[in-house]
């Protein structure tokens, strides 16, 4: 056996080999997530800002979204407004094309949380049954884990859509061809806040106060004018 090893490994290839055993180690590696960090700070944002409406920055990874969850406010002053609760909330890797479901993550922003469940399930897409239950869920974790007394008082005032994934295939076609086709997957983002749904005009304000007048000025101006040349 002596021999062999020896046949193997060479005396000037035997200390190198030794030593690259002795480098190799055999503790097992845990790729688990780490303990979740506590943020202290009303002016705290995640390194990779989260994309809103209200935002021009780009898309956050969706794991980022959650943190906003473990925010820890400084206590509210007398006489100042209480802060309202909230809770964000996120189903990732839906699949589906993000053209179509942008609508419905619209359409329930400003609801009531009653009310966008009940819209979300008489839609006739299949996805907006996931997207249901991604606000059930969030409204569960609510009240289970950040205190809210009443579920039904939350109302969407965050519902948008990010593209996850685009994953190729073949589909085989007569005659030996073939076509790509293509499967795409978005993340669900939501957030609930508590207190009464404003609404859509609550929301985004009026649309357009002044389309009224713009129209009567209008109609006014087009039935005080005059033809040249007419007997009228």
């Amino acid at each position: 056996m002596t021999s062999l090893f020896q046949k193997l490994f060479a005396r000037h290839h035997l200390s190198t080999t030794i030593t690259c055993l002795r480098t190799l180690s055999l503790t097992p590696v845990y790729h688990g997530k780490p303990p979740p960090e506590i943020f202290r700070g009303s002016n705290w944002q995640p390194a990779d800002t989260i994309r809103t409406d209200d935002s021009t920055a780009p898309f956050g990874i969706p794991d980022d979204w959650d943190k906003y969850n473990r925010i820890v406010y400084p206590p509210v002053a007398p006489g100042e407004q209480p802060r309202a609760g909230y809770v964000n909330h996120c189903r990732t890797y839906v699949r589906g094309n993000i053209k179509k479901y942008w609508f419905l993550a619209q359409m329930v922003r400003g609801m009531s949380i009653d009310e966008a469940v009940k819209q979300l399930s008489f839609h006739k897409l299949p996805t907006a049954i996931k997207m249901r239950d991604t606000l059930i869920e969030a409204q569960e974790m609510a009240v289970k884990e950040h205190n809210i007394e009443y579920k039904s008082n939350l109302w969407v005032s965050q519902s948008f859509i990010k593209r996850a994934l685009i994953v190729k295939g073949l589909r085989r076609r007569p005659k030996y061809s073939f076509t790509a086709i293509q499967y795409r997957y978005f993340h669900y983002m939501v957030r609930l806040e508590e207190g009464p749904a404003p609404g859509k005009e609550g929301l985004y304000g009026p649309q357009l106060p002044e389309l009224n007048d713009r129209v009567n000025k209008r109609l006014e101006r087009l039935n005080n004018r005059k033809l040249l040349g007419t007997i009228a």
